[in-house]
């Protein structure tokens, strides 16, 4: 009896051994100097077809003009409320057709695939200066979302409303990573060229800051993958059962015996 017992004890000791979480294994952007920086600046996104496009032209002196380059028959308080909800940013949106044009009122069709949202601004700006000399043009990227799935606490398509994010800001928006998740695999799906392309990368490295996929871009998606110990952690209620289910068998087959 003591020796199955001792056997088991043991057993379930080492089970629980292996599958501890390290202090290391928890960490983010290990070793290395504090002063790591980027080693190349984020490239500009290019806009593509089937983006949603914000695109905002105004003028300070002839403020009669400013309905005219509007796509929404709105007041501009409505217009605001109207961007807190999917539906709100599709109806208050430039669509990229296919062929990669947006009409503007006013201004009309406008070839916006593969350009930058500075270059885009800089065209709309000239081509609204014909009209007003004053022009104030705004232009925002409305579709910019990217997937975070695995292990982090909450799986999220996440809609970014800035010009850039980071792989780590889009972790920390899905509740940042569990304890079985493996920074050392994160795995990035990014489209090139129409392509889907999977990038390794380490977020327990300082290497991460000079990794091209630091910085999303709009489509991507992050998979974070477990820790090969997830799956011991989760099998040790099933271990233990079955030890405790021979150590019973044992005792009952001495007792049968004797």
């Amino acid at each position: 009896m003591n020796k199955v017992a001792s056997i088991t004890f043991l057993l379930l000791i080492a089970v629980g051994i292996s599958s501890c979480n390290k202090h290391s294994q928890l960490l983010y952007m290990q070793g290395g100097s504090a002063k790591a920086s980027l080693k190349s600046p984020p490239l500009n996104y290019h806009i593509s077809p089937n983006d949603e496009l914000y695109i905002q032209v105004t003028s300070m002196l002839n403020k009669d003009i400013n309905s005219l380059f509007s796509n929404s028959n709105s007041p501009t308080t409505a217009q605001g409320y109207a961007f807190n909800s999917e539906v709100g940013v599709y109806i208050n949106t430039y669509s990229v057709n296919d062929s990669g044009y947006v009409e503007v009122p006013l201004i009309g069709k406008i070839h916006v695939a593969g350009k930058t949202l500075p270059q885009l601004t800089e065209e709309v700006k000239r081509k609204a200066s014909e009209y007003v000399n004053d022009a104030i043009v705004i232009v925002k990227l409305m579709s910019f979302r990217v997937t975070v799935i695995g292990e982090v606490k909450r799986p999220a398509v996440i809609t970014n409303y800035h010009d850039k994010l980071t792989i780590l800001e889009a972790i920390a928006q899905a509740g940042d990573m569990t304890d079985f998740a493996n920074r050392k695999m994160v795995t990035l799906v990014r489209n090139i060229d129409g392509e889907n392309t999977t990038m390794p990368v380490d977020l327990s490295s300082n290497s991460i800051l000079s990794n091209p996929g630091y910085y999303l871009q709009p489509g991507d998606v992050v998979v974070v993958d477990p820790r090969k110990g997830k799956t011991t952690q989760m099998n040790i209620p099933t271990y233990a059962i079955f030890l405790s289910t021979i150590s019973t068998l044992v005792l009952m087959l001495n007792y049968i015996v004797k």
